[in-house]
């Protein structure tokens, strides 16, 4: 019985593999929004059922694309037991900053892919971050906060100012950006950094 379980499991994750892998090459050859359901699973060499089986669309495998290049991306730069402090918050603002200004103008503004692309990137964050929050709260005093509510705002400032700095004019280097954000972050509108 596990011999089996495992034999399914080995097969299902070849079968992932292969779409994940045709699904680079094409977006790599025709795009997004050109290739089809039936173009991934004949490079792939599997039965649309098998497609199925993993992805209910096209979408669904784009949005999972995305999701294993960004793990793939914090797993290279940060150590597995990172978390809420400022260099490991420096590491996490500065691939975030450079991941969005590398993709975000591959895509047209119309194309379905840059919403996808935001929503996937900020779910991941928000889950990262409140995995580092709830560890680092674990060691604290209650906080009038919810936990979720602190993730889900710094994902958004996170990845609002890379979209931000990555559409800007201004000739801001990544080190100044993320020496910015971490700022933020870690230090508020506290007296010290308000100008009047």
């Amino acid at each position: 019985m596990e011999t089996k379980r495992r034999e399914a499991d080995r097969r299902r994750r070849r079968s992932q593999f292969l779409l994940k892998q045709s699904f680079a090459e094409l977006m790599r050859e025709k795009g997004f929004t050109a290739m089809t359901i039936q173009d991934i699973t004949d490079r792939a060499d599997v039965h649309r059922g098998t497609f199925y089986a993993h992805f209910p669309d096209k979408f669904a495998l784009l949005e999972q694309s995305i999701r294993d290049k960004f793990h793939q991306l914090l797993e290279g730069e940060l150590q597995p037991d990172a978390g809420w402090n400022p260099g490991h918050l420096r590491v996490l603002v500065r691939t975030v900053l450079e991941h969005v200004r590398s993709l975000y103008g591959r895509c047209s503004p119309i194309d379905t892919v840059n919403p996808l692309f935001e929503k996937s990137i900020r779910d991941e964050l928000t889950q990262l971050l409140q995995h580092w929050l709830e560890r680092l709260q674990a060691h604290q005093a209650d906080w009038s906060i919810r936990v979720d509510t602190m993730a889900l705002m710094t994902s958004w400032s996170i990845f609002g100012a890379a979209v931000q700095w990555s559409k800007a004019n201004e000739d801001i280097s990544v080190d100044e950006m993320t020496d910015r954000v971490v700022a933020v972050l870690t230090e508020g509108a506290n007296d010290r950094n308000m100008k009047c």
